[in-house]
């Protein structure tokens, strides 16, 4: 017998949707596992005690473990693990050139808080290599220690680095030269 999802949309029912699984079909354990899930995210954050937020969380990860596949949770795992060494080492914003007081003018900001450099009497102002772009040191240090890229335009500041920290001193150039003729 077709319907009209069958017929107008090419939709049919997947009888692996409605099988029987000790008693109940597969659909109406999902519909149970949403509501669950439902009132988990809606109470989450709200709870009394550090004991309650683990359960929870630990009741809320198995019950989406239930929904998600297989490949899909390994993926957001490997993802999850590339986020947390996808910063900049802690000493590279420390390692970055200041700026001089002196060179700031008076309408010079963070682009990142807004806050005009020279309302600070000691204003820590550092500049990326390459692009050159100025930051008060604490809001660029943050924002480092969670990429490798510069806030405004993106360029990859750890590549700029490696490639600053060669030494191509005129001596070893002419060295290189006399190995090709």
């Amino acid at each position: 017998m077709s319907t009209y999802e069958g017929k107008e949309h090419g939709i049919q029912q997947n009888s692996r949707d409605y099988q029987e699984v000790g008693g109940t079909s597969q659909e109406e354990q999902r519909r149970q596992v949403r509501s669950q899930l439902q009132g988990l995210f809606q109470n989450f954050g709200n709870t009394s005690g550090e004991g309650d937020a683990h359960s929870d969380s630990t009741l809320l990860l198995r019950l989406l473990s239930q929904l998600l596949p297989e490949s899909l949770q390994e993926e957001w795992l490997q993802e999850m693990d590339k986020g947390k060494s996808a910063g900049c080492p802690d000493t590279f914003a420390a390692s970055l050139p200041r700026i001089n007081k002196k060179k700031l003018k008076a309408t010079d900001n963070c682009s990142i808080c807004y806050t005009n450099y020279l309302e600070d009497e000691y204003p820590l102002v550092v500049e990326l290599p390459h692009c050159h772009h100025k930051f008060d040191l604490e809001c660029l240090s943050v924002w480092l220690s969670r990429s490798t890229t510069c806030p405004l335009c993106r360029d990859n500041v750890m590549g700029h680095r490696i490639i600053n920290e060669i030494d191509t001193t005129e001596a070893e150039l002419e060295e290189d030269w006399g190995m090709y003729g």
